[in-house]
């Protein structure tokens, strides 16, 4: 037996040892709640034991926040849906959470030491609206923390400020880039990215409420913040409904859709959210967008039926459905974004509490959340699949 594979059973050996003690440890009451960071510790550890031995070492793509968005919204929603996993996990998993977004912005920290942040992240003006992903997964963290590990409330607020002030450079670089989609030929390139900017500036009124509170302040400033959401979306709808109407009969679902058309309807969830949480809205209007978001979620989801049965055609069912992309995350987040608005929207306030609507929403709330759970732990097995296999040989040059 060569050293070679001595070190990877020895690796192994100490990942099944590390692996059984930190699930008991995490996972059981051995160590009593308010020690949340012993366990947190030993959880780091296994990531790090997992990405050494396992994983491939390349950088995270600038969508990346995006799963901690898609697990975030899980634990910060349907897992209400699960009293087994709500009651005895998910303080563990609201860990592994934050340290997923340590982790991931650990990479982007590492880009931004060696100097590639803007040209890797920012230079290009659509791909740098995958940035929200960065504003909102940290959003949807500091939440989980502010809720599940109230302790840990102090962490969340230092995660609040530090976003803000990547919102506020986020917006200076998204409205130069709408101005630029207005003035070039390049709108007809877009895609749901764009809707990005929504998404991230509503996570911001949700979180500050979750850390800070409710204040004379947050009343005042959550509307207009709202609104800037709003208006992101107006803009951001109108390109992609620009370009695909322009392309016509002629779109290609198999390389012109793309996994980001669905925050299409995932954006004005997260506004009817915010919308839901600050207090400030009226039940009515929030039961408008509730209705926008069920439109769009059909019209979206049909399409995506339309396109995977196309790509199964084309490339058969492994190749279509199981090759991972950070944007797959998007769907996690969006469809765990309805059930959340959902949850927090109280039809019964509106002038739909006699109508059909209140079985729709109770059916919802009843079962969607299995459609949840399941997309989540499918996009965790694609994830684990692509990132546990050997990595290809890089090209010698790049068309």
């Amino acid at each position: 037996m060569n050293t070679l594979d001595i070190k990877r059973l020895e690796g192994a050996a100490m990942f099944a040892v590390c692996t059984v003690a930190t699930v008991w440890v995490a996972l059981t009451d051995s160590i009593p709640a308010s020690l949340e960071l012993v366990r947190a510790i030993l959880i780091t550890g296994l990531f790090f034991l997992i990405r050494h031995l396992f994983m491939k070492k390349i950088p995270s793509p600038t969508g990346s926040g995006a799963i901690v968005m898609g697990i975030g919204i899980f634990i910060n929603g349907a897992i209400v849906h699960f009293s087994l996993i709500n009651k005895e996990f998910v303080q563990p998993l609201t860990l592994v959470l934050f340290l997923l977004l340590l982790f991931i912005a650990g990479s982007y920290i590492k880009d931004m030491v060696s100097g590639r942040i803007f040209k890797v992240h920012f230079a290009n003006p659509l791909g740098s609206f995958a940035v929200g992903t960065w504003i909102a997964g940290t959003s949807v963290c500091g939440i989980a923390l502010c809720q599940r590990i109230p302790e840990w409330k102090p962490v969340a607020q230092i995660l609040v400020i530090g976003n803000i002030s990547l919102w506020l450079y986020f917006v200076y670089r998204a409205v130069g880039n709408f101005y630029q989609f207005f003035t070039s030929e390049s709108w007809q390139k877009v895609h749901g990215v764009l809707l990005l900017s929504t998404v991230s500036t509503q996570s911001l009124v949700i979180v500050w409420k979750a850390a800070f509170g409710t204040s004379v302040f947050y009343r005042l400033a959550a509307p207009w913040m709202i609104l800037v959401g709003v208006c992101f979306y107006l803009v951001s709808f109108y390109l992609i409904v620009r370009r695909y109407a322009f392309e016509g009969k002629k779109i290609n679902l198999d390389k012109g859709w793309f996994n980001t058309n669905c925050i299409i309807h995932g954006a004005m969830s997260i506004t009817g959210l915010a919308s839901a949480v600050c207090g400030v809205v009226s039940a009515n209007l929030i039961l408008l967008i509730w209705l926008w978001v069920l439109l769009w979620f059909v019209m979206v989801e049909i399409i995506e039926i339309i396109r995977a049965v196309k790509r199964i055609r084309l490339y058969g069912f492994a190749d279509a459905l199981l090759v991972y992309d950070p944007t797959q995350w998007s769907r996690n987040f969006t469809f765990g974004m309805m059930y959340a608005f959902t949850l927090n929207f109280d039809i019964l306030e509106s002038v739909a509490a006699d109508s059909f609507l209140l079985v729709l929403h109770k059916a919802i709330l009843a079962y969607f959340a299995w459609i949840v759970l399941i997309l989540l732990l499918l996009e965790i097995l694609v994830f684990f699949r692509d990132r546990l296999s050997p990595v290809a040989p890089a090209p010698s040059s790049i068309p």
